[in-house]
């Protein structure tokens, strides 16, 4: 097994010394920007992941992981030899944060950020996000930026660059405990150019929130809240950044009708299109600005439905839209096992779980699609 291991992180590194950078068939066409399952990190040909593991003391921590989709194998993220992965120390495999690390390949580098807390000289708490470079195995670990002040809280990655918004929160000196009051921003970090770039304020209030809802047309979209005091009601708000000169305005496209219980239906911006329900009909608009309207067709409440090579996929009811043709068509859902999504294309449909990472499996067209008639 622990040749295995080797031989699939052993591809990984010759993959990313023949030209690194981002793998562009993880849907066809437009689709290079894309949003990883929270806790991991599309890359390359495979995707990063983390699982915990517990030593003789009862110490747990997180190991990375690569999962190649390729030869649908797994690679603990360690090349040392005669190494057991237990020993955070020593292994190359601990280190990087499971939700916030978001390690990527870029130019036959690793990279991944990493949350800093750490006391002023005058008892205030200094909160930081670090950027550290590495070699693709993890080894050779060096800092090569400080945010300061600013905690990641989502992220969408497109070519080299990571877009993100993060959130810069206020503390009481020598407690550390938070007011409550805070800033959200949306920021972007270049990793050819080892370059960090804040674009702009979103919104400042008591418990703010701030979330990549997608990418349209050269546009992220984002959306959050804040109360204007502590422990009142939720000011909601949606905005879109403009991923060439980084102006932020309001969101220009529509949003979706609300449901009886007064919540927005579901939509998605990803791949080139732009999903969202007008009542109980789906409209998605390509990047032309072009409309298919699908009338009683509900779309899934579900974060990580989104076009993936050139359909539009609906796990829940067993369906498909073909982007191209507006058809929908049939899903085989003995093809796609429970609370399993399709998180993208690689030579076949890459499926993921919902409730587990580490487990992914490839299908091909003729399994995935029924036959039409």
């Amino acid at each position: 097994m622990k040749k295995l291991f080797a031989a699939a992180l052993a591809a990984l590194l010759l993959l990313t010394s023949c030209g690194g950078g981002h793998a562009k068939n993880y849907a066809s066409g437009y689709e290079t920007a894309y949003r990883s399952p929270r806790g991991t990190s599309l890359c390359l040909n495979g995707i990063f992941y983390a699982d915990e593991n517990e030593d003789a003391d009862g110490y747990t921590a997180r190991r990375t992981w690569f999962f190649d989709f390729d030869s649908m194998q797994a690679a603990i993220l360690c090349m040392r030899p005669n190494c057991t992965h237990s020993d955070p120390d020593s292994c190359t495999a601990f280190g990087i944060d499971r939700w916030n690390g978001y390690p990527t390949i870029v130019g036959n580098k690793l990279y991944f950020f990493e949350e800093s807390r750490e006391w002023g000289d005058n008892g205030e708490l200094l909160v930081s996000t670090i950027v550290r470079k590495a070699a693709p195995d993890g080894s050779s670990r060096v800092k090569i930026d400080t945010i300061d002040g600013l905690v990641i809280r989502d992220l969408l990655s497109k070519g080299s660059t990571a877009y993100f918004t993060a959130v810069r929160e206020t503390f009481e000196d020598n407690t550390g405990v938070s007011t409550g009051y805070g800033e959200a921003y949306v920021c972007s970090y270049d990793f050819e150019k080892e370059k960090f770039s804040n674009l702009g304020l979103l919104a400042e209030g008591y418990d703010v929130g701030a979330s990549v809802f997608g990418e349209y047309n050269g546009g992220l979209y984002v959306e959050g809240y804040y109360a204007a005091e502590r422990g009142g009601d939720w000011i909601y708000y949606r905005l879109r950044c403009d991923l060439e000169t980084g102006e932020i305005s309001d969101w220009d496209m529509p949003v979706s009708s609300l449901d009886e219980r007064g919540k927005t239906k579901p939509m998605f911006a990803s791949g080139g299109f732009y999903g969202y329900m007008d009542g109980d009909n789906a409209v998605i608009v390509d990047s032309a600005g072009s409309e298919m309207v699908f009338e009683n067709y509900g779309l899934p409440d579900n974060i990580n439905a989104k076009p993936v090579n050139g359909y539009f996929f609906n796990p829940d009811d067993g369906t498909a839209i073909d982007l191209s043709s507006g058809k929908i068509v049939e899903l085989n859902k003995s093809a796609i096992p429970k609370y399993g999504y399709i998180l993208c294309y690689r030579d076949g449909y890459i499926i993921a779980s919902e409730v587990s990472t580490g487990e992914y499996k490839k299908v091909s067209e003729e399994e995935l699609f029924k036959a039409q008639a």
